[in-house]
């Protein structure tokens, strides 16, 4: 009884993560039929213009409130520096489910302090460097949490690999832009390392809790299988742009 008890919690709170995610599906599904192609919202093989689209549309409420508020867009950011700090403490700690849902709110404060900036029209060139700023080191953040937990475990190296293709991925676009080249190529941008990361930890978390009772000495098989996923992924992603960026520059070069 006490393994079956033990397992029906975790068990709870999967069966209501899978309704939330399948009633989202069906939210996207029916907002891309009412929809006209949004040809103002980027979109990737694994998020698409859809999907993006409808979780913008989604936290209008939100940035409204933020409007009506006077919150600055610089508060969002500096918020989302403190809740990146949170992730890495509960990664550490090994709170993996905390930790993933902290992740995708940090994800959702880069969103929402750019399109506050942008309706008060209160956006600068200080403020999108402080925002920029801000995205690396809450990258950084949720990968040294990751990094503590697995120290002992060969997944470190894993963690490591997603950490610099990350780094890469923004670095090669930065350097594109200021060469004169454009560089939004990639199938694993930065809201899609979200996700991917976020969500990888938070179902992870739960398995670990449920297989618990009958699988003892299991540690995060499916968070180990997300990272190294992510870390093949990101890599790829920063390849893609240094092919796209080399040759963009070629032919600016043969011009």
């Amino acid at each position: 009884m006490d393994s079956v008890g033990s397992a029906f919690q975790p068990l709870f709170a999967l069966s209501l993560l899978g309704f939330i995610l399948g009633t989202a599906a069906v939210s996207i599904s029916r907002y891309r039929r009412q929809q006209p192609p949004l040809g103002n919202v980027g979109g990737s093989l694994v998020l698409g213009a859809s999907v993006r689209g409808w979780y913008y549309d989604n936290l209008r409420p939100f940035e409204e409130l933020c409007v009506r508020w006077g919150i600055r867009p610089a508060t969002l950011s500096y918020t989302q520096l403190a809740a990146s700090l949170l992730v890495a403490a509960c990664y550490a700690a090994g709170w993996l489910f905390t930790g993933g849902w902290l992740l995708l709110f940090t994800g959702t404060l880069d969103i929402i302090d750019g399109r506050v900036a942008r309706r008060t029209h209160t956006g600068s060139a200080r403020g999108a460097f402080l925002d920029s700023v801000i995205d690396r080191y809450a990258d950084a953040f949720a990968y040294l949490g990751l990094a503590a937990y697995f120290r002992t475990s060969w997944v470190l190296w894993a963690v490591l690999l997603a950490s610099l293709g990350g780094v890469m991925t923004s670095y090669t676009r930065a350097r594109a832009e200021g060469l004169g080249a454009q560089c939004r190529v990639g199938f694993l941008q930065r809201p899609e390392r979200y996700v991917i990361l976020g969500f990888g930890t938070i179902f992870g978390a739960l398995w670990d809790r449920i297989t618990a009772p009958w699988l003892p000495g299991q540690r995060s098989g499916l968070v180990m299988l997300t990272i190294v996923v992510l870390a093949v992924a990101v890599n790829v992603t920063a390849l893609q742009r240094v092919v796209h960026v080399w040759r963009a520059l070629g032919a600016h070069d043969d011009v």
